[in-house]
């Protein structure tokens, strides 16, 4: 029987009493499982971002639960809620079924803590979150140097972005660029300036996407709406 504390990335019914779960355990391993009896009364209740000591016995594909006790709790509302469900999905997205990714649970587990801070800078936990995940896939962003030639990035220079290749200095031909004080800050996860926020969220999108998909991600895209939505809103109410 293998013994894990574990997070539930999403749940889905499976019958009257039973749930399909997908699973990151603390050996940074995605699951997929099967609880029998999830929803039965007396049952330990399976909520996301909630830690639990699950086991099952090991086999390729889907496992069993037999046993379940819950952990730890914690209560994401309003756009922390949005937060969390962006980095569940950004976890299933780029995770095989059974695959151990050496940090992510880490990663997810001290983000997770983060959004459940009222005081928490989201932003800034967001973006060190897709910065620490795509160095855990492999896809790791150098901000600091120059990916083809190792020359270090100056913050009077300006360079711009390619998801291969990495940061290139600016020849002066190109659409987009970044200034390196910019991309400096963003190396040290200093996200204090709107520039540097929105500098990280536009490179760090462009990564994601290249590397797990052109297709939106959708709770991303539910974050954006709400925050249109409000904005829309104070501008009426202001007006």
């Amino acid at each position: 029987m293998l013994y894990e504390n574990c997070y539930v990335l999403r749940r889905k019914p499976y019958s009257e009493t039973s749930l399909l779960l997908e699973l990151l355990t603390s050996e940074s391993r995605y699951v997929h499982a099967l609880y029998r009896g999830a929803k039965r009364k007396g049952a330990t209740p399976i909520d996301l971002f909630t830690e639990y000591a699950m086991s099952w016995r090991p086999r390729v594909g889907l496992v069993t639960v037999r046993s379940c006790e819950l952990k730890s709790v914690l209560n994401l509302v309003g756009d922390a809620l949005y937060a969390g469900l962006y980095i569940n999905e950004l976890v299933r997205r780029g995770m095989r079924e059974n695959q151990v990714i050496d940090d992510v649970q880490p990663a997810y587990q001290s983000t997770v803590q983060q959004l459940n801070d009222g005081n928490t800078d989201l932003e800034a936990a967001l973006r060190t979150f897709e910065k620490r995940f795509l160095k855990a896939l492999g896809f790791e962003l150098e901000f600091h140097r120059e990916q083809a030639t190792g020359d270090v990035i100056t913050s009077d220079s300006h360079y711009f972005f390619d998801p291969l290749m990495g940061f290139s200095k600016s020849t002066g031909d190109e659409k987009a660029t970044y200034p390196g004080h910019v991309l400096l800050n963003i190396s040290v996860n200093r996200f204090e300036c709107s520039d540097t926020r929105h500098a990280a969220k536009l490179i760090l999108r462009d990564a994601l996407y290249h590397h797990l998909g052109e297709r939106a991600i959708k709770a991303r895209s539910l974050l954006s709406a709400k925050q249109f939505r409000e904005a829309a809103y104070r501008a009426v109410a202001n007006d």
